[in-house]
């Protein structure tokens, strides 16, 4: 009897919330189900059409490629769940590093040099939240144009050429930049603890189910009381310094910072979010999917190499791909639509 009360009392919307986060558990272990088979197809094809694949410095290359873009890739797709596209991420990139290595060659030292390009990436990620929430914008209708102007503050900073002669930091740029455990890097084990907190974070707390119900529906999100808008710009500063973390890795890792770098990283970002399961509308996906997603476009990449292909088809590649899994996307809702027709409503 005392059960029936609770039940009653609580309604059927608060079921509906309970229930969100295991339905929202059996969808996300499909979706990673059908990357994980593609991730270990392309694998396979890689291993069998190369005898330079399965080596340990070209699994260890892949693994350093895919780093940088995972920083980035975590930002995004995180952004994309809640509803929003960042596509300024390749520019905060280039500008974090840049401000980083100035500061660095200019004697301020490592550690504000540090807080310094994550200070800038959280300014950029910020200024494009605030823009879309005082304007009234989609997200990526800003970060289109913060892309350009981003881009140009990095090149009128660096007048235009790349940042080096950087005075020795062993610490910096031996240790961390360079050094690593059994072959992996140290620069690619922090990009594992961030990737799999924000998979924790997006899973197991009130934020994460917070994310994912204002990508599913913002309307209803705000009516239950959900800081729709704060969330967003909160999402978006954390792409930013996400992106800002990755500039600052790479110039630990190659000692230089070019005003140019980055520069198309947001499709292969896109690309690996979209392949992973992460939908462009909001609501669905997991930075596990975003990580094996990645997975696919780095082994792509690294292949297209291995078989003598021009570098120039790199950018290509991601985008047919990017074409493929939105294709895919769209063949397994109309499927599904077909097989439900309550969904069609």
């Amino acid at each position: 009897m005392a059960n029936s009360k609770v039940r009653a009392s609580r309604g059927p919307a608060t079921e509906t919330a309970a229930l969100a986060p295991c339905n929202r558990h059996r969808r996300l272990q499909f979706d990673e189900l059908g990357i994980l088979i593609a991730a270990v197809l392309f694998f396979m094809i890689g291993a069998v059409s190369s005898p330079y694949f399965l080596t340990i410095d070209n699994l260890t290359g892949i693994l350093q490629s895919i780093t940088f873009l995972g920083f980035l890739s975590i930002g995004v797709g995180l952004a994309l769940i809640a509803g929003e596209i960042d596509i300024s991420v390749g520019s905060i990139y280039a500008l974090s590093a840049i401000v980083a290595a100035l500061l660095i060659k200019n004697g301020y030292g490592v550690p504000l040099a540090f807080l310094g390009g994550l200070g800038v990436g959280l300014l950029c990620g910020l200024t494009n939240g605030f823009i879309a929430q005082v304007i009234n914008v989609s997200a990526v209708v800003v970060t289109l144009a913060t892309l350009g102007v981003y881009r140009a503050l990095t090149l009128v900073i660096a007048g235009g050429s790349p940042v080096t002669g950087m005075p020795a930091s062993p610490g910096f740029f031996d240790v961390f930049g360079q050094g690593g455990i059994g072959g992996v890097s140290f620069i690619t084990i922090l990009f594992l603890i961030v990737a799999i907190a924000s998979e924790i974070i997006l899973r197991k707390t009130a934020f994460g189910f917070r994310l994912i119900a204002i990508g599913s529906n913002s309307i209803a999100a705000r009516l239950v009381g959900f800081h729709v808008e704060r969330m967003r710009v909160m999402l978006l500063a954390l792409s930013g310094m996400l992106a800002a973390l990755s500039g600052i890795c790479s110039v630990a890792y190659l000692h230089t910072a070019g005003p140019t770098a980055g520069g198309g990283y947001e499709l292969s970002v896109l690309a690996a979010a979209v392949i992973g399961g992460v939908q462009l509308t909001g609501g669905r996906g997991s930075i596990i999917g975003v990580m094996l997603g990645l997975c696919v476009i780095g082994i792509i990449q690294n292949l297209i190499v291995l078989w003598g292909i021009s570098p120039n088809w790199t950018q290509g590649v991601s985008g047919i791909v990017l074409i493929a899994a939105v294709t895919v996307t769209w063949l397994t809702k109309r499927d599904r639509k077909r097989s439900n027709p309550i969904a069609k409503t």
